[in-house]
């Protein structure tokens, strides 16, 4: 049976990226994850690499996502409403996890693993239905 969930790059316990098959990559920074679909995160990982290359002051968009650094403070990610502030090393490790992820992602997708159909359950029993999951593992 394929995955349906898969860690891509991982920090820490508490500082991974991970990837579904039903499209969204999810990045965990603490207590907060991110859900992005997939040419968004491309997007992010493509600023993240930007700015971390690039001498502060810089601010960089791309429709609703922006990195912003200025000299001697922390580097601040938005997506959308929210906002991480990451101190330049943590900004760094997290655009090469994100490159790394994105690696890691893109020969996922080339394998075709998540292109095949997921097999079908055998119907429940009725009592089986009670003890069956409702909530999405992800």
């Amino acid at each position: 049976m394929t995955p349906n969930f898969i860690r891509l790059t991982q920090l820490d316990d508490q500082h991974f990226i991970s990837a579904c098959r039903h499209g969204l990559i999810h990045l965990t920074w603490g207590r907060v994850t991110m859900r992005l679909g997939r040419d968004e995160f491309r997007r992010l990982a493509s600023l993240l690499e930007e700015a971390v290359t690039a001498l502060p002051p810089i601010s960089l968009r791309d429709r609703d996502l922006s990195v912003t650094s200025r000299l001697d403070e922390d580097c601040e990610l938005q997506a959308g409403s929210l906002v991480l502030l990451l101190s330049p090393a943590r900004c760094a490790e997290l655009a090469q996890a994100a490159q790394e992820a994105l690696g890691r992602l893109d020969r996922i997708l080339a394998s075709g693993v998540w292109d095949r159909d997921e097999p079908k359950e055998e119907p429940l029993g009725f009592l089986e239905q009670f003890r069956r999951i409702r909530f999405s593992r992800n």
